[in-house]
């Protein structure tokens, strides 16, 4: 750790960081996004507009990307969670930030949860597809992306209250 202070300074770390986190967050919100809206709105097999035959990729295949993105991204944000706790939760409570600190708190639980369901996930989503387990796929997939985005949202709004490297 003492070679990596020698080429950065404490704020840029923790600013790098961030900086993977909130890329590992995008990259995640679109698979998750785009299995969602595969498995919420599926592909018709009918002739005529092209647009409501496209799907680019099957949702089965994302499986794997959005269980190693939410992985190491979940590890990473605990790890700049202990600089959020330190340096920007303790001044929010000070202004009086309750809304921001509650949406927070929520983004904590439902980001266990979420990490929590991807054994489930992983398991309904393995080949080949059982049509008994449909509207479970279809839901645990619903939840991880509402999850995501949720955190992502909230996230960004807190990190908005004192900005990268304050």
């Amino acid at each position: 750790m003492d070679a990596l202070t020698d080429f950065l300074s404490g704020t840029m770390f923790w600013r790098i960081l961030l900086y993977l986190h909130f890329l590992m967050a995008v990259a995640l919100l679109a698979a998750v996004t785009l299995q969602a809206v595969t498995v919420l709105i599926p592909a018709r097999q009918t002739t005529g507009n092209f647009i409501d035959r496209f799907h680019p990729v099957a949702p089965a295949n994302l499986v794997p990307i959005v269980v190693w993105l939410y992985v190491p991204n979940f590890l990473l944000g605990a790890w700049v969670y202990t600089k959020y706790r330190t340096y920007v939760r303790i001044p929010m409570e000070q202004l009086g930030y309750w809304w921001t600190l509650g949406s927070f708190e929520f983004k904590e639980h439902i980001i266990a949860m979420g990490i929590a369901l991807l054994p489930a996930y992983w398991y309904f989503w393995r080949q080949p597809l059982s049509k008994d387990h449909a509207a479970i796929r279809k839901w645990v997939t619903v939840f991880v992306a509402v999850a995501v985005w949720y955190s992502f949202l909230s996230g960004h709004v807190a990190n908005n209250f004192r900005g990268v490297g304050s």
